[in-house]
């Protein structure tokens, strides 16, 4: 593992605890009653289903954490930070793929 790597892991271990919503102990979500929320980061919009590979489960569809969300009538807060995370993600992918030729 490079040097930077293992700092980035250092400094995930740190700030996770403090960036997770969890599930109560008897499955019900900690939150009383819908209301304004901030999703950060690709699994809000883009919400692994399965793995990858064998691990990948194949369905026509299935909901995000933010369809989830917004069908318990919570308010998204952050859809254009997201959607322009997005844009971001996609134009340097591009690059990406055209350094690739």
């Amino acid at each position: 593992m490079e040097q930077y790597e293992i700092k980035h892991m250092e400094m995930v271990r740190k700030v996770s605890p403090e960036c997770m919503v969890l599930l109560k102990s008897n499955g019900d979500f900690p939150l009383d009653a819908p209301g304004k929320i901030a999703l950060y980061g690709a699994g809000a919009w883009h919400t692994m289903k399965g793995g990858s590979g064998s691990g990948d489960v194949y369905t026509r569809e299935f909901p995000t954490v933010a369809d989830g969300l917004r069908h318990a009538r919570f308010t998204i807060t952050t859809d254009e930070w997201i959607k322009a995370y997005d844009r971001f993600w996609e134009e340097a992918h591009q690059v990406f793929l055209a350094e690739q030729k």
